[in-house]
C-alpha cells in the first residue's frame, strides 16, 4: 500500500468520525460555549473598566506610591486572564469528551488526560540538553503513540526559570520524543546558532560541520565527533526543516540521547488547540489544523524511516 494511499485513507476516515461521531458528540456543548464566552467577556470588560478608574484615581492623586503602577498592572493583566481561565475549562471538557475518537483515527495513538499528565516531567530533555535547566514546569497536551512499531510521545509544554520579573521562559512549544531502533554512543545537540558557541555542559564540544549555510544557522555540540556527522546529514537538515515548517516553528532544536531523538519546535502557536469560545464547537478548521499537526509527526517517522535499523 502506498504511502499516499495511506495518509488519505486516514484523512477520509477522519473526515467520517468528524461527521458521523464528532459533531454529533460536541453540539450538545455549544449553549455551554455560548454562556461561557458572554461570561467570559463581561468578566474582563468589568476588570477593565475597573483598571481605568483604579488608574485615574491614581494618578489624578497627589499621594502616589511605586506599588500604584504594579496594582493596575495586575488588575489589566487579570482582565486579558480571565477569558483564558473560562477558554481552557471548556477546552479541557470538550477534549475529555472528543480526544479518544480523534486519537482512533491514528495507529495506537493516545491522549492523556489532565490526571494521567501529573506524573509528567522533563527528567529527559535536562539529560539530553536538549533544553537548560528550569525551575518550573506546565504541560498542555500529551499525546503517546505507536506507527510501525516506532514509539513517540509529543508534549505541548513551557518550562521557565526565575519568578515575578525575574522570570525567563527556557522553552515555550513542543517537543516529539522518537524512540529510535539503536542506541547512540555518544549525545550530540543541534541549537539555534549562538554569538559565543557556549556549550550546553562540559563534556560537549562545539564542533563545526563543512556545511556553510548550515553552520550559519546551528550550533552543533557533541561527545562523540565521528557519531555527529554520520547522523547530521543534509537529507536529515531537510527533513527537520519541513517538521519546523508544518508546527509553524520560531526555532528548532534537537538531541541524539540515549536510544531516543528529541525535537524541540519553539513555538508561540497553541497547537493541539480544541474548543476556542468564538468558534461553533462543532468548527471543523479547529479539528482538521489539529489532526494535520499529528500527521505530521507520523510523516516524520516514515521520513526517518526509524522502523528500518539503517542509518539516517
Amino acid at each position: 500500500m502506498s504511502e499516499v494511499k495511506t495518509y488519505r485513507q486516514m484523512r477520509e476516515e477522519f473526515y467520517a468520525k468528524y461527521r458521523d461521531v464528532i459533531v454529533p458528540a460536541v453540539s450538545g456543548f455549544e449553549k455551554e460555549r455560548k454562556t461561557k464566552l458572554l461570561l467570559a467577556l463581561c468578566s474582563s470588560a468589568v476588570l477593565f473598566l475597573f483598571g481605568i478608574v483604579c488608574a485615574y484615581i491614581v494618578f489624578t492623586s497627589e499621594h502616589r506610591s511605586r506599588n500604584d503602577g504594579d496594582a493596575i498592572g495586575i488588575i489589566f493583566a487579570a482582565a486579558i486572564g480571565v477569558y483564558f481561565v473560562f477558554k481552557k475549562s471548556f477546552e479541557e471538557k470538550i477534549k475529555e469528551k472528543i480526544m479518544p475518537t480523534v486519537c482512533s483515527c491514528f495507529e495506537n495513538l493516545r491522549w492523556l488526560t489532565p490526571k494521567e499528565q501529573e506524573n509528567a516531567n522533563g527528567s529527559i530533555l535536562l539529560a539530553s540538553y536538549l533544553i537548560d535547566s528550569y525551575t518550573s514546569e506546565s504541560f498542555d497536551d500529551i499525546f503517546e503513540g505507536k506507527h510501525n512499531g516506532v514509539g513517540y510521545t509529543i508534549v505541548e509544554s513551557e518550562f521557565s526559570t526565575g519568578s515575578g520579573k525575574n522570570r525567563r521562559t527556557v522553552f515555550d512549544g513542543v517537543v516529539v520524543i522518537l524512540d529510535m531502533n539503536k542506541k547512540f554512543t555518544g549525545n550530540t545537540i543541534i541549537r539555534p546558532d549562538s554569538f559565543t558557541h557556549s556549550s550546553p555542559a562540559k563534556n560537549l564540544r562545539h564542533t563545526t560541520l563543512e556545511d556553510v549555510v548550515f553552520e550559519k544557522k546551528f550550533d552543533v555540540y557533541t561527545d562523540d565527533e565521528v557519531e555527529a556527522r554520520y547522523l547530521i546529514t543534509p537529507s536529515f537538515m531537510e527533513r527537520l526543516n519541513k517538521m519546523k515548517v508544518a508546527f509553524s516553528a520560531d526555532k528548532i532544536s534537537c538531541a541524539f540521547y540515549d536510544k531516543y531523538l528529541l525535537v524541540g519546535l519553539h513555538t508561540s502557536k497553541d497547537l493541539f488547540s480544541l474548543g476556542s469560545l468564538f468558534k461553533p464547537v462543532d468548527d471543523s478548521k479547529q479539528f482538521f489544523t489539529m489532526y494535520e499537526e499529528i500527521v505530521s509527526i507520523i510523516k516524520l517517522i516514515e521520513h526517518f524511516k526509524l522502523n528500518q535499523k539503517i542509518g539516517l
